[in-house]
């Protein structure tokens, strides 16, 4: 039987990303492994939903290659040891695919396949979620990630980009064939709330008909720049806030603990709730009236499309990826996200639109996500393994 690696760096890219990867690919013949360092101490997956993205993967029939960790570039122990697990798996098990993801991960599989690509003509794919290298990033992130991006591409046999920018670079590699593929995909159905579902959240956290709840969903990490929304939201305050205001972060991750410290600092538990990990997300969408997501770097953004898919205008930073979603006026509102007072501005946008025109701003985005809807995308993704094998 034809045999495919599907490798990630953590349970929750692969889980989040990739079970309709892994199903297309046993759709056409192949026995699929999976590979990634399940215990990441960094997981955005709470222990319970560990288990359920276990059963995911047991329920399909997948192995499970457990591996060292690979998201610290300097953990030089830990980036060998994964390396070498994975090159004894690709060599002794001769995949025709490997499937691979995330710019550390991406690197150590790409190198560990190296002898497989000639000795048995394994076929490798990259898939970048986001290039570090970017309009407006670092001069060291092109220093080094450019770099070792365009070497690693003389082993990828198929690289996948999920935006525009990336794709424009990727095209200028040495990698023999470069994809576009509009993100993931989001199921554009599956956020569907309860009967009441509004009135149940909001009543649950004590917010009344005339507040307008502001969401965010998504990893508790630096970089998606939460801070910048609290600052906006205390300089609101500071100027007088002429806004009755909430603003919800659902979600778990390693700083969890900064950011609630930030909120007394500030002095604004008043207008923030950290919800954590929710099982009813579909209601707090429901709850919700405008979206806000302030990262400072993206690929394209699951949690921006989920949004923008029931209907959420969204006010959003002006960085790649987003803006190949949100559209100035139109969707949302964007902003720089290292300038709060850029942000303030976005808010008190959105805050002054009638419901009729946030209305009307969320049913554009819900037109716009038609084309980036997993149907769209795993028909995109089907056709491209057929056609890896033949480069």
């Amino acid at each position: 039987m034809k045999k495919a690696l599907v490798h990630a760096h953590t349970a929750y890219m692969l889980t989040q990303f990739n079970i309709d990867n892994i199903k297309i690919l046993q759709s056409q013949g192949y026995e699929v492994d999976v590979a990634c360092c399940w215990q990441d101490d960094d997981s955005a997956l709470s222990p319970e939903a560990l288990k359920i993205a276990r059963k995911k993967l047991d329920d399909l029939g997948v192995r499970v290659i457990e591996t060292a960790s690979l998201r610290k570039i300097f953990n030089i122990g830990e980036l060998a040891k994964a390396y070498k697990q994975l090159k004894a798996e690709v060599e002794t098990n001769k995949y025709q695919i490997v499937h691979t993801q995330s710019p550390i991960g991406g690197v150590i599989c790409r190198l560990a396949c190296r002898k497989a690509r000639k000795a048995y003509g394994t076929k490798v794919i990259y898939e970048a979620h986001g290039f570090h290298f970017y309009q407006g990033a670092p001069i060291k992130n092109w220093a080094i990630f450019y770099n070792v991006e365009k070497y690693c591409s003389k082993f990828t046999d198929m690289l996948i980009t999920i935006n525009k920018e990336d794709y424009e670079a990727a095209k200028k590699f040495y990698a023999k064939d470069a994809e576009y593929v509009p993100g993931a995909g989001v199921d554009t159905h599956k956020f569907v709330a309860s009967a009441g579902g509004r009135e149940r959240v909001r009543q649950e956290l004590g917010i009344d008909d005339d507040t307008a709840v502001l969401l965010s969903v998504g990893e508790l990490i630096p970089r998606k720049n939460h801070m910048e929304v609290f600052l906006a939201i205390k300089a609101m305050i500071d100027e007088g806030l002429e806004y009755k205001i909430k603003y919800l972060i659902a979600g778990r991750g390693k700083i969890q603990a900064q950011l609630e410290e930030e909120i007394k600092r500030l002095g604004i538990g008043d207008y923030v709730t950290m919800l954590g990990f929710r099982t009813d997300v579909a209601d707090v969408f429901a709850a919700s009236d405008i979206y806000v997501f302030p990262s400072h770097q993206e690929g394209l953004p699951v949690a921006l499309m989920e949004a923008m898919s029931v209907g959420l205008p969204a006010v959003c930073s002006n960085i790649r990826g987003n803006t190949d979603l949100i559209e100035e006026g139109k969707g949302g509102y964007l902003f720089d996200s290292h300038d709060p007072e850029s942000l303030v501005r976005a808010l008190k946008k959105a805050l002054d639109d009638e419901p009729e025109t946030r209305k009307l701003m969320g049913l554009y985005n819900v037109r716009t996500m038609e084309g980036f809807d997993k149907d769209t995308v795993n028909q995109v993704m089907h056709d491209l393994y057929k056609k890896v094998v033949t480069l």
